[in-house]
């Protein structure tokens, strides 16, 4: 008996070649995309970016070093009524404070740097997490809800805001007349007029670190633990790396970015390293090979320096850097804390000095001598080389936050919300 096919196995077989048809025409078009994202992310293909109106550049907001010794005593005190919520900084003859924990009592309050009289105060209607940029006249602060205010500096007179889509995480940067914020992306903005220049997309999503900025590239954190560089002119991508811990606030070192936070994890990427098409996938299928013993142990991800996992501590984050060194304050579960120098080439720790308390923000490097306060009141100038300490001041009071300012100055912050200028 002969074999007779059925009816419609015809119309079978067209409806698998019209499914081939449609699946070859899709995995095309998804080879498409992904050649197209790759021109445009590697190889610099973009749109003309408006150029800034100025050459506005952040001003130095503090000496470089402490030519003698302070002597502990204070030249004046300042009651700000409410805490301080970040160190203060020091400028051209004015002293710029942030006050305010809560949304009705959050404000910005200038003070004469000599008398410790008010200048002005500027009610920021939000909360303020980090101290304020300079550049020129202008003085530029964020606020928690994504707005950033640009003011005269010696007036307080606002001059232009601009709202973000997310909180905004770091004080500002501005370099060459553009500012540079981080929020649900970097944003880009011309830094004498508030008008947006660019927003680059984190990868993962939002920024979940302040930025770094040098030599035209911008450094940033943002979710899932990437690492982002980010070319400052125009906004595009330069590499994406995944973290393999939580990190803080990136430093960039000469021309390594340094990456610190989770159990005392410090991780450093080349800063000019630039992605590779399709270095990600090799890598993923290249260690899946690996661990079944099909093949040698994969290179490191490009861009890869060093890391080292023994600082210690709950967290440990980068604060300061300077003739090759890297500055970390380790942080313990009772409260303690240690300050960690290490050898930014290679990670090695150079020394290390205990604190029982906690270690006060605003950590400088201010010649050779790293300057830290202490909630215990105290604060220390340690030899940069060794860790020894050079000098001690008690003041008697917790410090929350302290700067280095100019005329060999120190300004100390305390918990309870009052400034005093420390000669």
């Amino acid at each position: 008996m002969d074999f007779q096919p059925p009816q419609h196995a015809p119309q079978f077989r067209r409806r698998k070649r019209q499914l081939s048809v449609i699946g070859a025409s899709a995995f095309s078009a998804i080879l498409l995309l992904i050649a197209f994202v790759s021109a445009w992310n590697y190889f610099d293909i973009s749109f003309n970016v408006p150029s800034p109106a100025s050459a506005l550049n952040e001003s130095r907001t503090h000496a470089a070093v402490l030519a003698t010794p302070p002597s502990g005593e204070a030249d004046w005190s300042f009651d700000t009524g409410e805490q301080i919520a970040a160190p203060t900084v020091a400028h051209d003859g004015l002293v710029f404070i942030v006050a305010g924990r809560r949304s009705n009592t959050g404000r910005l309050i200038a003070l004469d740097m000599d008398s410790g009289q008010p200048r002005w105060t500027y009610t920021l209607s939000g909360v303020s997490d980090f101290p304020p940029a300079i550049a020129g006249d202008l003085l530029y602060a964020v606020v928690r809800d994504g707005r950033i205010v640009a003011l005269d500096r010696r007036s307080g007179q606002e001059e232009w805001t601009y709202t973000t889509g997310d909180l905004l995480l770091g004080t500002p940067v501005v370099r060459d007349g553009v500012l540079y914020a981080a929020s649900d992306g970097v944003h880009a903005l011309d830094a004498l007029t508030g008008e947006l220049l660019w927003i680059h997309q984190t990868e993962g999503g939002r920024a979940t670190s302040p930025l770094a900025y040098s030599q035209g590239i911008i450094v940033v954190l943002s979710k899932g633990t990437h690492l982002n560089l980010i070319d400052a002119v125009k906004g595009k991508r330069r590499l994406t790396t995944r973290l393999w811990f939580g990190g803080g606030a990136p430093v960039i070192s000469d021309a390594s970015v340094v990456v610190s936070g989770d159990r005392g994890s410090i991780q450093t990427v080349r800063l000019h390293t630039r992605d590779i098409p399709m270095e990600k996938a090799l890598r993923f299928w290249w260690g899946k090979l690996w661990l079944y013993k099909s093949a040698p142990r994969p290179p490191d991800p490009v861009g890869f320096s060093w890391h080292h996992r023994g600082i210690g501590g709950m967290t440990a984050h980068a604060v300061a850097e300077g003739d090759g060194r890297l500055f970390l304050v380790a942080r313990y579960p009772d409260h303690s804390a240690r300050i960690v120098a290490v050898d930014a080439n290679d990670g090695d720790v150079l020394w290390q000095f205990q604190s029982q308390t906690i270690v006060a923000e605003g950590v400088t490097l201010a010649g050779n001598t790293l300057v830290a306060g202490t909630q215990a009141g105290e604060i220390y100038g340690l030899d940069a080389e060794t860790g020894e300490i050079v000098w001690n001041l008690s003041l008697g009071f917790g410090v929350s936050a302290v700067t280095v300012a100019p005329g060999n100055t120190l300004l100390a912050a305390s918990a309870d919300g009052t400034v005093h200028k420390i000669r």
